[in-house]
């Protein structure tokens, strides 16, 4: 083949414009379709599957409860260093459904109550039964006590009383109990006493709903069986079908816009959405942000990185609780800032829950080393105890996520208490919780086609841009080398002239008068004959006589 016959100009063309089309198709055509395929699907409208998902998770989410138990409780109530000991995990299934739902189209909005229920895995928490033994510290008695200290102190008197009668002997700020009886079931606490002290006491821990009844004359006490199956509170957030930016955002709780826990504006804001769903379109700069009323704060995880989840990409995020003491703007959240506020890697839970609880991520990973120092059997692993989330963020989906937070006692001697007056002031770990779910096949498979559209839009840009790069610079210079040919410029030669004088006739035309004087052109001799004809006898040859009113000028 004669490369001579081949048009590389076309050749050219054709590269310039495929890499100009296909970066058209790929940045700017395929994008905005699947954007627009995504807004019409990811949208909270009655009938439409996410509307249903959202309504009632379609799975059980994992719930895992580990407990600390507490090995030395004689030596802690002579201010001796805690020692505990990890038991868990004990394994739930997590059903989360919206339930007595009402629609605003005008305001786009949606008004729902949420509840949980769990129901225990003994198949999964084996060889653990949830039937052990565990020795733990008694909120009722330690919690109640601590709360009161902090908040109302002039009534410790009269509380200390009450429990006297409630739990005599009173004798330790711990209480050994089944794990199931302090997790669901309930520890009973007797409340039959006529002692206006005791009947006070009960009647407040019934009014803060931090006990349920069991018969006339006893209550029960434990962490989540008054949650279970039982309404969290009612939701108003927004269905995102007029802007999606919003879907699922929170904007009331109770009728409430806002919280009255705390002294700022910023900390009593609702942030997010309910853990359940997230908005699609977010960037690596974005937050994903959820807010919980268990905990009444919102937190929001921060991208760490690219990860994968089964073959497809993801972007990894997670939650650093930090320091309130280096961030002024939600120092709000501290007592008296800042020397109030809680120590580094945990948050204050006390004005939501109504005891001195501080959450953390479990064994205190990330946190200020003192609190690893204050207690022996901690082991934080970052595998096994921090917050991720595998997240898509054009669709907006969790492939694989664990929320996961430890509950602390702060805890420290009552004063004048002959009992309780001993304790060490430190951060004690109760237990941790695990809330985590990880997509299956028959779920992915659903994503599959969509990546695979965002996989061939990628190929389609990266092609462009290499072949028709390549193209255009190899078929253009084929063609600049073939057809366009240099022109080789020899310098030009300049030798010096000479002027010949021609002596002037004097004929008299048979008048017998000079004529007028006549001027004669000089003519110009060139050495050499290799200048251009302007000079080389052009310009005489073809010079016009010079006018008879131009000739008196000479």
């Amino acid at each position: 083949m004669n490369l001579a016959d081949v048009n590389f100009k076309k050749i050219t063309i054709i590269c310039a414009c495929t890499m100009i089309g296909g970066l058209t198709l790929s940045v700017g055509v395929f994008p905005a379709l699947v954007q627009f395929m995504l807004k019409q699907n990811l949208r909270l409208k009655p009938g439409s599957d996410l509307r249903k998902m959202y309504e009632k998770v379609p799975f059980g989410l994992d719930f895992k409860v580990h407990i600390f138990n507490i090995t030395n409780p004689q030596e802690i109530m002579q201010g001796g260093r805690p020692r505990v000991k990890d038991i868990g995990p004990f394994y739930f299934e997590e059903w989360k459904e919206k339930y007595d739902i009402e629609d605003n189209d005008g305001e786009d909005t949606m008004t729902f109550d949420m509840k949980n229920t769990w129901i225990f895995r003994p198949d999964l928490t084996a060889p653990l039964t949830g039937n052990e033994m565990i020795t733990v510290p008694y909120l009722l008695v330690i919690g109640v006590l601590l709360a009161i200290q902090r908040d109302k102190e002039a009534m410790l008197p009269l509380i200390s009383k009450g429990l006297d009668i409630i739990f005599e002997p009173l004798e330790s700020a711990f209480v050994t109990v089944r794990v199931m009886d302090l997790l669901f079931d309930g520890i009973p606490v007797d409340c039959s006493s006529e002692e206006f002290a005791a009947k006070a006491l009960c009647s407040g821990l019934d009014s803060e709903g931090a006990v349920a009844p069991l018969n006339d004359t006893h209550v029960k006490f434990s962490m989540f069986g008054l949650r279970n199956g039982t309404s969290i509170g009612r939701f108003k957030v927004y269905r995102g079908i007029k802007n999606v930016a919003d879907l699922g955002r929170v904007i009331t709780y109770n009728d409430e816009t806002e919280m009255d826990f705390y002294d700022g504006d910023e900390c009593n804001k609702y942030v997010g959405t309910d853990s359940t769903i997230f908005p699609p379109f977010l960037t690596k700069k974005d937050r994903l942000w959820a807010w919980s009323p268990e905990i009444c704060q919102s937190l929001g995880a921060v991208y760490a990185g690219k990860s994968s989840y089964q073959g497809f990409p993801t972007s990894f995020f997670t939650i650093d609780f930090g320091d309130l003491r280096d961030d002024p703007v939600h120092q709000c959240y501290c007592r008296d800032p800042p020397d109030g506020c809680p120590p580094k890697g945990t948050i204050d839970l006390g004005p939501c829950v109504g005891a001195p609880i501080l959450g953390s991520k479990p064994h205190f990973i990330g946190g200020d080393p003192k609190l690893l120092r204050d207690v022996d059997g901690l082991e934080p692993d970052p595998k096994e105890h921090d917050i991720f989330i595998h997240y898509d963020l054009q669709t907006g989906t969790p492939f694989s996520a664990a929320k996961r937070l430890q509950f602390n006692l702060e805890l420290e001697p009552i004063r004048g208490h002959e009992v309780f007056g001993k304790l060490p002031k430190m951060v004690l770990p109760m237990f941790w919780a695990e809330e985590g779910a990880s997509l299956n096949k028959t779920w992915t498979k659903q994503l599959k086609p969509l990546f695979m559209i965002r996989k061939f839009n990628a190929t389609v840009k990266w092609l462009s841009i290499v072949l028709g790069t390549l193209g255009t610079i190899g078929a253009g210079f084929m063609h600049y080398k073939l057809h366009i040919k240099p022109v080789n410029v020899r310098p030009m030669e300049v030798q010096k002239a000479t002027v010949k004088e021609v002596e002037p006739s004097v004929e008299t035309n048979g008048t017998g008068k000079e004529p007028p004087e006549k001027i004669e052109p000089r003519v110009i001799e060139s050495a050499h004959r290799n200048l251009p004809p302007l000079f080389d006898g052009g310009l005489a040859g073809k010079q016009k006589p010079v006018p008879s009113d131009q000739r008196e000028r000479f």
